[in-house]
Order: structure tokens, then sequence, then C-alpha cells
């Protein structure tokens, strides 16, 4: 879902309904800098569509391995270079990266919880990013994230999560 205007949590959350989502501070694929995509990890009987386990196997991916995005009927291919577990606070890996063109697929970690964010970072590697566009800051957004968007607060956070808290 590449048509989320707003860093608005619940206006993300609505959007997860109808897939994973292009976080709306960063670029898109074809252009330089990072793309982030944020997508459901588990079936949180309180996240409703279909879409609940887009990135149930995102861990699953390791460094070398492939994977891709659609956007404006082209084909974008990553190579994983990096995988992390993050706080939901380190807005950080929605940002720029070390290197030109990059995409940071986001769930929670783990999967059915809104705990950590776990994080994998891809290199684009076709089609060739040298002929990438540099992204229109004149349009970029002024807002500011706090946190990377997650999951809903379970029904097993909602009894016992006064033992993190």
């Amino acid at each position: 879902v590449y048509s989320v205007a707003s860093i608005d949590e619940g206006v993300i959350h609505n959007a997860l309904d109808s897939g994973v989502v292009h976080y709306p501070t960063s670029v898109v694929p074809g252009q330089n800098g990072n793309v982030a995509i944020v997508g459901h990890s588990s079936n949180n009987i309180f996240n409703k569509g279909k879409y609940k386990f887009a990135f149930v196997l995102l861990s699953r991916l390791q460094e070398g391995d492939t994977f891709m995005l659609n956007y404006n009927s082209k084909q974008y291919i990553y190579k994983v270079y990096k995988k992390e577990i993050v706080q939901p606070t380190d807005v950080s890996v929605l940002g720029p990266t070390d290197k030109l063109a990059t995409a940071t697929l986001i769930t929670c970690d783990p999967p059915g919880t809104a705990l950590h964010r776990l994080v994998v970072i891809g290199e684009q590697i076709s089609p060739n990013p040298s002929n990438n566009v540099v992204a229109n800051t004149s349009t970029a957004s002024t807002e500011k994230p706090t946190i990377v968007p997650g999951e809903s607060v379970s029904l097993f956070q909602r009894l016992f999560g006064w033992i993190w808290n």
C-alpha cells in the first residue's frame, strides 16, 4: 500500500488491513534512499484484514537472500545485507542507510507482540540503482516519527503487560 500520507499510527494500522504499507516519510522504489515497508507478522485477534501474516516468515530471510517490491508496474529486487531487532522507538530504521538504494522490511518481534521490531535491510540490485532518480525533497514530509508502527496490543499483552512495564 503506497497511498498512506500520514505517519499517524492509527492511519497506518488501518492501511495494514489492505497489505504491507510503505512508510510515507521514506522514498519509493526507483528513488535513491531507503524504502521503508511495515507489515503484520501474526494473527493478533485485534488486527483486521486478510494480511495479518504478510511478514510472518520475515525472520527466515538471511544475508544474501533476495526479496522484491513492485511499484508502478515495475519490479525492484533487493539483496539482504543486514538483519536486526530494535526497540519500537528506534525510528532510525525508517531513515537513510549507508547504501545508495535500499529497502527496509519491518515487523513486530516476537510475532504477535509489539515488544520489538524485526528489521531486514536489502540493497537494490535490479534494476541497476545507478538509474534511480533523486527523491524530491520539496514533497518530503516534515512529520517526524516517534515510534516504528507495530502490532495492536495483543490479548496476552493486555492481560500480562504489567510484567514488562
